[in-house]
């Protein structure tokens, strides 16, 4: 099977699996009106990212031991069966917890296999182009599933949009069991780097802490259907426009991106990201949604791209698998994060006061990493 075929492959699981966990961005207003209080719904969308922070290792672990494709065909399946308690348990608040802890476990051993097996296959020629053109399946969701889910529920089909992620899941087990490992043909055992060697690599540390900021502003997308309620203006015109923006910057524009040094342009992508937030909360129209949303889309579509690729930029391939876990871990804070502060400080501030104190922070921090870190780095690598 060519390589190319695979490529194809993968990136069709890791958009498959990214749909999975987008249909539950619009579950909040829903599981609101079922009588959850604000805070039940933000542990609800939090545990999902938490138990993807605790098992980004057991991600890198699994694909190391087991290969790509068992550990995505593993992850699909138990994706699947904790779908179905989800939809089965949204009068039981405890299980319902439970099935969305298991259903961020096995999501984030998939995407790590996913992930790590694009930045292990890509030389550096080709790794930015890749991974704009790979990580167009986390934004595409947005444009589909997303505006999906949202019609389900406008239109009153719930238990549609509750089930609608089993099929979703059960896909991602066809296409993985199609996929094949990197190392089948290969017959000595390969020798994976040690987290502490991986952490000593110049830059790696400021990488992650600028993931982080770039995932606490993209974990506010939990929380854009409230901020969209409060404001008057139905969530789609922002996520559809996300979606839109994040595809053309990482197919059409992915040549301009290749012109900037990648270690230059992951923190203002995540300023970017930042001052989007901070604009949206003054919004009431769906022009402005769109507008804010296409910026946002501009900054997670260059972001998360070039954080993934100055991994193979900074270190050697040994380290790939243990450092795209760690590095989507630091992302996977964000998400965890965000909705926490959104739930205790929204019910004092409003949706929108909540949007602009996060859309300060990441602009904020953003900027002085860049200053401070970035730039410095960049002149001792010329």
């Amino acid at each position: 099977m060519k390589v190319s075929k695979q490529v194809l492959l993968v990136f069709l699981a890791y958009y498959g699996i990214n749909c999975l966990s987008n249909v539950y961005f619009v579950f909040g207003p829903f599981y609101s009106a079922s009588g959850a209080s604000p805070r039940a719904v933000g542990l609800f969308l939090s545990i999902f990212y938490m138990a993807m922070i605790v098992c980004r290792p057991l991600g890198s672990w699994t694909m190391e031991k087991l290969g790509i494709r068992r550990a995505l065909i593993g992850s699909s399946i138990i994706s699947a069966a904790a779908a179905a308690g989800i939809a089965l348990s949204l009068s039981d608040p405890a299980a319902l917890l439970i099935f969305r802890a298991i259903s961020g476990i096995s999501a984030s051993v998939f995407i790590v296999a996913a992930i790590a097996y694009q930045s292990m296959i890509l030389d550096a020629r080709t790794r930015g182009v890749g991974f704009a053109l790979f990580t167009t399946g986390s934004m595409l969701p947005m444009a589909t599933i997303v505006p999906l889910s949202e019609f389900l529920l406008t239109r009153g089909h719930s238990s549609y949009y509750l089930w609608l992620p089993v099929p979703v899941a059960l896909i991602c087990l066809v296409i993985s069991l199609k996929v094949r490992d990197i190392s089948a043909k290969a017959q000595e055992k390969p020798v994976w780097g040690t987290y502490k060697n991986m952490l000593c690599c110049p830059g790696v540390k400021t990488l992650y802490l600028t993931a982080f900021l770039m995932s606490l502003a993209d974990g506010a997308t939990l929380c854009a259907a409230a901020l969209a309620e409060d404001r008057g203006v139905p969530v789609s015109w922002f996520m559809v426009s996300v979606a839109v923006a994040a595809v053309i910057i990482r197919t059409v524009g992915f040549r301009t991106m290749n012109n900037i040094p990648r270690i230059l342009l992951a923190a203002p992508a995540a300023g970017l990201m930042g001052l989007s937030l901070l604009c949206i909360s003054f919004s009431s129209s769906w022009i402005s949604f769109v507008i804010f949303g296409m910026i946002f889309g501009f900054g997670i579509g260059a972001g998360f791209p070039t954080d993934l690729s100055i991994i193979g930029d900074l270190l050697s391939i040994e380290y790939h698998p243990k450092a795209t876990g760690s590095l989507l871990l630091a992302i996977d804070l964000g998400w965890v994060i965000t909705p926490l502060i959104f739930g205790s400080i929204s019910p004092l501030l409003g949706a929108s006061g909540a949007f602009r104190l996060i859309g300060i922070l990441v602009l904020a921090g953003a900027s002085a990493v860049q200053l401070f870190c970035w730039m410095p780095l960049h002149k001792c690598l010329k």
